[in-house]
């Protein structure tokens, strides 16, 4: 290995090649030269290319054939065409399929070096764009949200089948439910990955402004305003996600459903329409329903928006998820701070189990933040929650019912017989039990001591 920067260069004309040749290496490029097809194509095997030259006329093809053949192996490798013709019709055609460059022959080494860096870094920027949006698909992947149960079992599903079609969805939820998050997983899951995924908040632009903000702005040179693209146009071929929509004014509502049913949008100041190709997720925190009740959310808009719906439960309806959600958080933000790996301990866990989260995950993430940044570096367990959680116990908005309490302890006398089975078949080992089950060792632990199971008995290690 050189390190130096790998360069193909193809032409039947072998004092065109040598010059090329002398050219490149004078600024310390690896060269590969090659007088036939048969042998770049053998060459390009080897990989490790930055840039292809490639001559238009050659005896057995055309430099055109040679770069889509080169482009099945290498689809970014930045190809510069040269040729002794000066017709430009031939170097438009080679620009429309593909080329970087086209070159006239004799070839201005300035002209070769300027255009060669450009395609170079051109290169360089692909393969990061492209290494960005696989890393932007694998964190929004379905199954690293955290979720292990039955209600987010039931989201995951719904987003699944959501990902594989291209129809309207409405996302609704609490405050701090990440609504986003599930938004996201849709697109880059979905067809439309590789398109932009295009967030309004629609609560936290007034309501002056929305407008201009979701169709964009017509220049008027009589009274100075400059042009400017909308959030439609911008997510044209990819995802738009209103959130909070609900929060949106009856007026802005009928043009978004004008732009859902013709698929194009009209800028403020402008009477000409301007097509778009989008799918649009909404989500709202908002009793929709109600709110058609109450005129002030349009009901043929929600019918259009109604397709998909995913509604996502509070943090308080499903307990048995903090622990993992815990464990996810702590890592992360000791892995953003570049502290050791740190635990919470089992009391401070009980307090978050035992606490209530108006505000969800996102105060759940924010609380484990606090915890994780205000520990001390050296300190491997974490318990300093703060007064509202560690004293604050389980307040419900209401009190349930006795149906849904006989309810609630049949689904807990079936919960405590399923684990103790598991627990009792694998000699009380945690780990194998939570492998049996399905479910995470937080999980299982935090189940055994909820539904009064001996924790004396439990072997945490296998």
């Amino acid at each position: 290995m050189t390190g130096k920067t790998k360069i193909l260069i193809v032409d039947d004309d072998l004092n065109s090649l040598q010059m090329l040749e002398q050219y490149l290496k004078l600024k310390d490029y690896e060269v590969t030269s090659c007088l036939t097809f048969r042998d770049a194509m053998r060459e390009m095997n080897t990989g490790g290319f930055s840039a292809a030259i490639l001559d238009y006329y050659m005896p057995d093809t055309t430099g055109l054939v040679m770069m889509r053949a080169i482009h099945e192996l290498d689809p970014m490798l930045p190809v510069i065409i040269l040729t002794a013709s000066r017709d430009i019709k031939l170097a438009i055609e080679t620009i429309k399929e593909g080329a970087f460059h086209y070159l006239g022959k004799p070839v201005d080494p300035d002209e070769l070096y300027l255009n060669l860096d450009n395609a170079i870094n051109a290169r360089k920027l692909a393969i990061e764009n492209s290494r960005l949006k696989h890393d932007l698909k694998d964190k929004h992947k379905i199954d690293t949200i955290i979720g292990a149960s039955g209600k987010m079992m039931d989201v995951f599903d719904i987003t699944i089948k959501a990902a594989r079609v291209r129809s309207t969805v409405l996302i609704t939820g609490e405050t701090g439910t990440g609504k986003e998050l599930i938004a996201r997983a849709i697109h880059y899951n979905s067809d439309r990955a590789d398109k932009p995924f295009i967030s309004v908040n629609c609560s936290a632009i007034p309501e002056s402004l929305l407008e201009a903000e979701l169709f964009g702005i017509e220049k008027n040179i009589a009274s100075g305003v400059d042009e400017r693209m909308g959030k439609f146009e911008a997510a044209d071929g990819g995802t738009l996600f209103l959130d909070e929509i609900g929060d949106m004014s009856l007026s802005t509502q009928a043009k978004v459903l004008r732009a859902l049913q013709e698929r194009e949008v009209e800028r403020v100041g402008s009477h000409t329409p301007v097509n778009v190709d989008i799918r649009v997720i909404a989500a709202t925190n908002r009793e929709l329903e109600k709110a058609i009740k109450e005129n002030k959310f349009r009901q043929d808009l929600y019918f259009r928006l109604n397709v998909i719906i995913i509604p996502l439960p509070p943090l308080r309806e499903r307990l048995e998820d903090i622990p993992d959600l815990v464990d996810h958080f702590i890592k992360r933000f000791c892995a953003e701070n570049e502290f050791e790996k740190k635990n919470i301990t089992s009391d401070a866990m009980d307090k978050l189990l035992e606490y209530h989260w108006p505000g969800n995950v996102r105060e759940l993430e924010n609380t484990i933040e606090r915890l994780v940044v205000m520990s001390d570096p050296g300190e491997s367990e974490l318990d300093e929650l703060p007064v509202n959680i560690a004293i604050k116990k389980y307040e419900p908005n209401t009190a349930p019912d006795s149906s849904e309490h006989d309810l609630e302890t049949a689904v807990q006398n079936y919960e405590r017989k399923l684990i103790l089975e598991a627990l009792e078949k694998n000699g009380w080992r945690q780990n194998r039990a939570a492998e049996e089950l399905q479910v995470s060792e937080r999980s299982i632990w935090y189940k055994i001591k909820k539904l009064g199971i001996d924790t004396k008995r439990v072997k945490q290690t296998s």
